[in-house]
């Protein structure tokens, strides 16, 4: 005759409600280190969005440098995360994947250069000698009808 157990089975895979609570705690203590870090990764982000934009790729990792030390040795500490990563931070993983396909190549540079262009309600100035920005931004707006034109045309 079968034997019946009065709780059903557990797999090996199954946590236990321990293991359950250990891992709570785990990604509650995470989550408290990552909403302590938003402040800071907020005016790191800030920063770069105002001041940043003029400057070429190798300035830009300096002064960022600059920055998170500064806000590091304020009074208090302003707490900001290890590893922010500005692209990711001020775009998403959507934003991304469309530039692509409208032909933004995928280094850092490029797609700093893109949530610029995508934060500002203005373009910006830009010296484009490979066409690619170019490119992108006329498949990027395209709803917009922007028209090329350029000091060698007849018409300009």
């Amino acid at each position: 005759m079968a034997q019946y157990h009065s709780q059903p089975r557990r797999s090996p895979g199954d946590e236990t409600s321990q293991q359950h609570r250990d891992r709570w705690r785990e990604q509650q203590s995470g989550f408290q280190v990552q909403m302590s870090t938003v402040p800071g990764d907020t005016l790191v982000a800030a920063a770069f969005l105002a001041y940043l934009g003029y400057f070429n790729e190798e300035q830009r990792a300096m002064m960022m440098v600059d920055i998170k030390e500064h806000m590091e040795n304020t009074q208090p500490a302003v707490a900001i995360k290890e590893n922010l990563a500005l692209a990711e931070y001020l775009s998403t993983p959507d934003e991304r994947l469309t530039w692509g396909r409208n032909g933004l190549p995928a280094d850092n540079l490029c797609t700093e250069n893109a949530i610029m262009v995508e934060h500002f309600n203005r373009y910006p100035l830009m010296i484009d000698p490979s066409g690619q920005a170019v490119e992108f931004l006329l498949k990027q707006k395209a709803e917009f009808k922007i028209q090329k034109t350029s000091f060698l045309d007849d018409a300009f």
